[in-house]
């Protein structure tokens, strides 16, 4: 009788356990990428009354004769399934889909993470709002090309901080060009480039009707003060039925006058297309200028964090470029992570060793923006598992009362 009652009182240190797992869950069941957690028991060391004994001639055997000494805990499992994805349309909120953990850092040691609520701090560092911690990844060159096997470092996207230019290097004419003019015949067109500081260029060609048929000559000039010499001119040839045959391509250069107050790229030069130029008569001329791809200065104004985890800074000039990439680490044992609160994971040598690099590769999971991760709780589960549990606690206090009961009826004999 004194060993059911221990017996049943490690049932109810057991399932009292297993009940403040269950609590926590269910606490957490709208924790933003909250892992849920499950209790599983092991029976406790058994009292031998008898040992086996094996056949001996015309002996039987025997089994042997044990009795239980109750139950204890024996794991605290983490389950790491995927939660269901919220959109959010916050830009700097995050989830993964598969596995792998957001790396996290103090600046000394580095977290593990499923939540993805991030946001920027006065410096505009991608950090946890939670904790501070700040968000790991892969840094971008001043050309938007990510190294991935380059270095972990804090992901900084400084809004209103840093600008971007784009010196045109390309630029196109459309239209046509009146096959009935008369020979020294003009038409002027004025377009603005830019250069690789960001200014604007305007430069004017002018077109000139040749005497040779079906032949138009063009020169560029400017009138801007700071550019000393302009360097472009050539013949546009165009058959039978007005299409360009040659001199369809070319290029302009500009030079700058020494000692200006910033200079450029000197000299500055890009490429005009005139393909698309026809001669033809009726209308006149209506040559234009159709586009270049230069940009002036531009100043990152907001962000997106596409597919992989990719940050995209968008400027005020139109242009975007790449900033960085979030990392992500996978672990050989996920379930040897150490919870530190506040949805954070340590590593530990059960776990492994964090394999760091850029989402969808070495078997972690993508990063997509503007979702979160919810809580792998599923409540149906946790009910029942509730129910079992109290069931179990009251049927272990049961087995205290009885044996309790006939130790009373024991002391009774001697009354």
């Amino acid at each position: 009788m004194g060993t059911a009652l221990f017996t049943g009182v490690s049932g109810l240190t057991a399932n009292q356990r297993k009940l403040d797992v269950i609590a926590n869950n269910i606490a957490n069941v709208n924790t933003t990428g909250y892992r849920g957690s499950r209790v599983l028991f092991q029976d406790l060391f058994s009292q031998t009354i008898s040992g086996p004994r094996a056949a001996v001639a015309g002996f039987g055997g025997a089994n042997p004769l044990q009795v239980g000494l109750g139950v204890r805990l024996g794991t605290i499992d983490v389950s790491h399934s995927q939660g269901a994805l919220i959109t959010t349309g916050v830009a700097s909120d995050l989830a993964i889909q598969g596995q792998g953990f957001f790396v996290l850092s103090d600046g000394a040691s580095n977290f593990y993470s499923r939540d993805g609520s991030f946001t920027l701090n006065s410096n505009g560092d991608l950090i946890d709002g939670a904790t501070g911690l700040r968000v790991q990844g892969f840094l971008a060159d001043g050309s938007g090309v990510i190294d991935p096997t380059g270095i972990v470092t804090d992901l900084t996207i400084p809004l209103g901080g840093v600008s971007i230019v784009q010196a045109s290097t390309e630029s196109e004419f459309v239209g046509n060009l009146d096959s009935a003019a008369t020979a020294g015949d003009t038409v002027d067109r004025t377009f603005r480039v830019f250069d690789s500081l960001g200014t604007a260029r305007d430069v004017t060609v002018t077109f000139t009707k040749s005497a040779t048929t079906n032949e138009w000559d063009w020169a560029a000039s400017t009138v801007d003060p700071e550019i000393a010499t302009v360097t472009g001119a050539g013949t546009i040839a165009f058959d039978a039925n007005g299409n360009v045959t040659a001199g369809g391509l070319s290029s302009i250069d500009l030079t700058f006058v020494a000692g200006i107050p910033s200079t450029p790229v000197d000299p500055f030069s890009f490429a005009v297309d005139f393909s698309a130029v026809t001669n033809q008569s009726g209308g006149g001329s209506d040559v234009t200028f159709f586009s270049q791809n230069g940009y002036p200065r531009g100043v990152l104004e907001s962000f997106n964090i596409g597919q992989g985890g990719v940050i995209n800074g968008v400027f005020t000039n139109g242009l975007t470029q790449t900033l960085g990439q979030v990392a992500t680490a996978s672990f050989a044992n996920n379930g040897g992570l150490s919870r530190e609160g506040s949805n954070l994971f340590r590593d530990s040598p059960s776990s492994g060793v964090p394999q760091v690099g850029i989402p969808g590769t070495g078997g972690r999971g993508q990063v997509s923006g503007g979702v979160l991760e919810g809580s792998n709780v599923d409540l149906g589960r946790e009910f029942s598992e509730l129910i079992i549990t109290q069931r179990a606690f009251q049927a272990n206090a049961r087995t205290i009362t009885t044996a309790d009961t006939l130790l009373q009826e024991t002391v009774n004999l001697v009354r």
